[in-house]
């Protein structure tokens, strides 16, 4: 398992010019000054709006990437989900289980995907999903 550090460590060696702010014991990872919209994030604990990952089991975290809808898609299209917000909350995913990649089970109809406690050698297919993540960040920098 990597550890947090390592983690947040990893991304921003490996994507520049990221830029990471901590609040509350989460991380967001933003590309250069950008302010809005974090290109990945990393939840420690629940709180009131998401804790169907039970984060406070101890020693928890999840990773989450913001993809696009087409790597979405591909991954996991087949899984029925409701519109919205939550939509994905009734599929019968367990979004408890550790190093296996699932829609966010908030976020995941706006295309964002997450793993907790990844595994060292999950990370490489995890930096591919970060760096289409990143790109998009970096064209939206690129457009304003």
């Amino acid at each position: 398992m990597m550890e947090l550090t390592e983690l947040i460590d990893t991304i921003t060696a490996d994507f520049e010019k990221t830029r990471v702010q901590e609040k509350d014991g989460d991380y967001f990872f933003f590309y250069a000054a950008e302010e809005k919209f974090p290109f990945a994030t990393i939840v420690t604990s629940d709180n009131e709006y998401d804790h169907v990952s039970n984060l406070n089991r101890g020693g928890l975290f999840r990773l989450n990437i913001g993809i696009d809808k087409s790597t979405f898609a591909a991954m996991f299209g087949s899984i029925a989900a409701k519109a919205g917000i939550g939509g994905y909350l009734d599929s019968g995913i367990d979004f408890t289980e550790k190093n296996k990649l699932f829609p966010h089970p908030v976020y995941g109809s706006m295309y964002w995907i997450s793993i907790i406690n990844p595994e060292r050698e999950t990370y490489t297919r995890l930096n591919a999903l970060l760096s289409l993540s990143y790109k998009k960040a970096v064209g939206r920098q690129r457009d304003v």
